[in-house]
């Protein structure tokens, strides 16, 4: 079985986390046997156009970033958008000639996915494409969800990350495969005594950091202990370091900036909670890892949270952007209002349905339902 991966995100070199679960499907389907192409945009100048890392391929195309990804951008970049388009569906054709996949992989619908499932028309390949929280934001009107629409119509299956993600017409019929994680995650022991309190999100518009800096104040006044420290970058940055000085809680803030997958797991037993005042999502990676951890959840009580998070039982929803709900349930969870017995459990029930193996399985047979046996010869 040969995979074409096409995905907006792939880490761009050895220290970057820029979607490095990608990175870790494709290496789990190495594992399984799968001969794993990956296509992806070259963001930073830095970044190798082709390597070779774990038996994947990676291939990046050019296109005008700016040296940063579209997701940052204000508003949608036509030039830069219609060249990436361009430049990704050129280079598919021609790996798809020469390496001749069973199936193409498309991750996230808007750009990548719409590539797949250009190249897959074009030359008669199966795709799949399979659409992240991303999609809901950027593909909600206009000339962006004509385009959404259009590829999942031209592929032959669509997977969502999350329940709540069928709810838009178009994906009513998908199946939902959520993204995975390191069982690794599942062997940490939280300090359950901490008074830390992780962010693990990007640092930008999307994920409302600025209601989380806000809450800080609101949380020491009761509980003067409590740490919190906020991993990742983004363009919000500096300003929500500006907003700590300001707001005189500089000193219990530690931004960490872009850190190991590692030094994550590291941290996180290091913690007792977990918070994300993000405004709108799909099924969150960093969610799920802070429950495979054990960590108690504090998140915002968006479409895509509430599936993962029994109010009050096994973490804490708050009202999104509302920073005095916030510090309110943060210092519930600092509190130990939720049972470790129940945090454990929690681990125990979803191990099997959010960890790599499990998750790359069941693409593993939307691969062969599709694609496996298609081409003369196999591969």
């Amino acid at each position: 079985m040969k995979v074409l991966m096409v995905t907006t995100s792939y880490p761009d070199d050895g220290k970057s986390n820029r979607g490095i679960f990608i990175q870790r499907l494709c290496r789990e389907l190495v594992s399984l046997g799968v001969r794993v192409i990956v296509l992806t945009p070259r963001i930073f100048s830095h970044s190798p156009l082709f390597e070779q890392e774990q038996g994947i391929e990676v291939h990046r195309f050019r296109f005008p970033s700016g040296n940063k990804p579209l997701n940052q951008a204000e508003k949608i970049p036509v030039f830069a958008m219609g060249v990436y388009l361009l430049s990704g569906l050129s280079r598919a054709l021609r790996l798809i000639l020469k390496e001749k996949p069973d199936v193409i992989h498309g991750n996230w619908i808007v750009p990548a996915g719409l590539i797949a499932a250009l190249a897959g028309f074009l030359t008669r390949t199966p795709v799949i494409n399979t659409a992240r929280g991303m999609d809901v934001r950027v593909s909600e009107k206009g000339l962006v969800r004509l385009l959404f629409d259009l590829a999942v119509k031209l592929s032959q299956h669509v997977t969502v990350v999350s329940e709540a993600m069928r709810s838009r017409p178009s994906l009513s019929a998908a199946e939902v495969i959520s993204s995975g994680v390191d069982e690794a995650f599942f062997r940490i022991a939280p300090d359950r005594s901490s008074k830390t309190i992780l962010h693990t999100r990007a640092l930008e518009k999307v994920y409302d950091v600025e209601a989380l800096i806000r809450a800080v104040p609101l949380v020491l006044r009761q509980e003067p202990q409590a740490r919190f420290v906020i991993v990742g970058t983004g363009s919000h940055e500096q300003g929500l370091k500006a907003m700590a000085h300001d707001l005189g809680v500089a000193s219990s803030v530690d931004f960490m900036g872009a850190v190991s997958h590692e030094t994550i797991a590291q941290l996180m037993e290091q913690a007792s909670v977990y918070v994300s005042s993000a405004t709108a999502d799909g099924t969150s990676i960093a969610l799920m890892e802070a429950m495979a951890a054990g960590l108690i959840p504090v998140v915002s009580n968006i479409e895509a949270n509430r599936p993962l998070v029994d109010h009050g039982r096994d973490g804490y929803l708050f009202s999104s952007g509302d920073e005095k709900d916030l510090s309110e349930k943060l210092l519930d969870a600092l509190s130990a209002g939720i049972p470790h017995q129940t945090l454990e459990n929690k681990r125990n029930e979803i191990k099997d349905m959010i960890c790599w193996n499990s998750v790359a399985k069941r693409f593993m047979c939307s691969y062969n339902r599709l694609g496996f046996g298609t081409r003369q010869g196999g591969h």
